[in-house]
């Protein structure tokens, strides 16, 4: 068979063409770390898609690499790796366990954060620059004091109890502002540490006398207990008041939390300036600006609280 120059190279040629022309296509990727599968943590993650998809980012654009992990560091940490090997053009975490695994164990690849209490405590980003290396992203607590405040006015406690996981980043964190104020405005605080599931109950029920308010801290490790961890503070008459999103329609008295579809915008807007070519260290931690405050009047009839009325008028929702 006669070789024929002319046929290769224009074979070669036009291989080369369709290569370039596919990468040139090619879709980004983004990978979504949602630990736990959190109810919290899917609702940002759906307004951020949701933002995605109409600012002209559709799956021929941007694939989603979307996992479900448990909070635990191995699962946490394969989650991470499996999104660097799928070749992530940007990682994005949700919560503080995700997050600050993620800063230890991604070097080059842009990474975003949700829904993650006080970053800057956690050394994640500069309190100059408001941006980590190769990080940023919406900071996802609501002032804690402010809560507070609105609870002591309500209930007069004199004594705190705070239910915390101990090994959650986030939750030592509140346990400190938490303790801090208490005491400035006289209250006492007892301090129960947990790491399982069976030791928030077990605390609850050896809960000395006087305990007149519980605050439970943020964990991902604890999502299925929640609920069961309120009731039995219900049984005990102890109004809980905690920063956990949805927890007063289960018996939470008072909730102070960040709007999830706000910092789902927020990070889909972050997201899309990095697929135009923008730095991470370019763009600044968001501090969300829409607050949602819930208080549960059914509780406070239960327990012959009256909510001031000052406070009722700057409530998001109640629920009655």
């Amino acid at each position: 068979m006669k070789y024929n120059l002319n046929a290769f190279i224009a074979t070669v040629f036009l291989f080369c063409s369709i290569f370039w022309s596919v990468s040139a296509n090619a879709q980004e990727i983004l990978a979504a770390i949602v630990a736990a599968d959190l109810p919290r943590y899917q609702e940002v993650h759906e307004s951020m898609i949701k933002v995605l998809q109409t600012g002209g980012f559709g799956e021929d654009k941007l694939k989603i690499f979307k996992q479900n992990p448990n909070a635990d560091k191995m699962s946490l940490t394969n989650s991470l790796r499996r999104a660097e090997a799928a070749g992530a053009t940007m990682v994005i975490t949700y919560g503080s366990q995700a997050t600050s695994l993620a800063k230890e164990s991604l070097k080059d690849t842009p990474l975003l954060f949700a829904d993650v209490y006080d970053p800057v405590a956690l050394n994640l980003v500069s309190a100059e620059k408001m941006t980590g290396h190769n990080m940023t992203g919406v900071r996802g607590d609501a002032p804690l004091q402010t809560l507070m405040k609105y609870f002591l006015e309500a209930t007069e406690a004199n004594t705190l109890a705070v239910l915390y996981d101990d090994t959650s980043p986030e939750a030592n964190l509140q346990k400190i502002v938490l303790h801090d104020y208490a005491v400035k405005r006289g209250a006492d605080v007892i301090l129960f540490p947990v790491s399982d599931f069976k030791d928030h109950e077990a605390s609850l029920q050896n809960m000395p006398e006087g305990v007149d308010g519980l605050f439970l801290a943020d964990s991902e490790l604890n999502k299925s207990y929640f609920e069961r961890v309120i009731g039995v503070a219900d049984e005990h008459q102890i109004p809980v008041f905690t920063q956990r999103a949805g927890a007063a329609k289960i018996g939470a008295f008072m909730v102070l939390q960040t709007s999830a579809v706000e910092q789902g915008e927020k990070v889909s807007e972050m997201a899309k300036a990095i697929l135009a070519g923008k730095k991470v260290e370019e763009i600044q931690m968001y501090k969300p600006r829409k607050v949602e405050f819930v208080v549960n009047l059914k509780v406070a009839n239960r327990y012959n609280l009256n909510v001031p009325f000052q406070t009722l008028s700057v409530a998001s929702s109640v629920v009655r």
